[in-house]
């Protein structure tokens, strides 16, 4: 399975418009229009499929502590299930019922309920969600969260990989738009409209991406996780 470099990236883009040593676009700015590309794609990509960039993280949960960090990764809070998975006793750790969130945790907390766990995300700091388990654990365990994460962020290395595949033609005219705005080049209009053909193929090759043939989207919006 091959994944292209920002290397190859970078070469293909600076050869079609003839800039190889130019300066008036900044090594970091070039990187930049490359992570924006990268962030469109996969914004296009998680809407389309579920499981591309599927990943999972331990969660360490402590007797006494209720609220827990997201992984670092994650994509949206696009949690896909996670997992209660000690001592032999493992099920699933469910989101809380909407319509009765906040009065099974008010009953928890008065009555110290005890069951299987429950969760919710709360936004109590800014940039700083959270997991809020219930009832609030009396033990130490782990919890499996399986999850989609942010695609890999360009840092300027050459080596450094763009994980999406399907995606080259896409992301170099997309840099290379960045590139005719900021020049005010004339042929900014045709590349914009060359960019958005290139974005409704990339859509149609997610789409199809499902490794058993499966083109139907999936109407689960379980999957999708409340943004307030």
């Amino acid at each position: 399975m091959n994944y292209y470099t920002w290397a190859q990236l970078k070469e293909k883009v600076e050869r079609d418009l003839d800039i190889e040593g130019e300066v008036f676009i900044r090594p970091e700015e070039l990187v930049g229009y490359a992570n924006e590309a990268i962030a469109e794609a996969g914004a296009e990509l998680h809407t389309l499929t579920k499981d591309y960039l599927l990943t999972y993280e331990d969660l360490t949960i402590v007797s006494g502590t209720q609220d827990y960090d997201l992984p670092g990764d994650i994509y949206g809070k696009k949690i896909r299930k996670m997992i209660f998975q000690t001592n032999g006793s493992i099920y699933p750790v469910t989101k809380m019922e909407d319509s009765t969130k906040f009065e099974r945790l008010a009953l928890g907390v008065q009555y110290s309920t005890v069951g299987q766990y429950e969760y919710m995300i709360i936004n109590k700091v800014a940039g700083s969600p959270k997991i809020l388990l219930s009832p609030t654990p009396n033990e130490s365990g782990t919890i499996r969260i399986w999850y989609v994460r942010h695609p890999n962020e360009l840092t300027g290395l050459d080596s450094d990989i763009v994980d999406i595949q399907g995606c080259f033609t896409f992301l170099t005219q997309y840099i290379k738009v960045r590139i005719y705005e900021k020049e005010g080049h004339p042929n900014f209009s045709s590349a914009v409209s060359i960019l958005e053909q290139q974005r409704a193929l990339l859509r149609k090759k997610f789409a199809d991406a499902e490794p058993d043939g499966d083109n139907k989207l999936e109407t689960d919006l379980s999957y999708y996780e409340d943004m307030n």
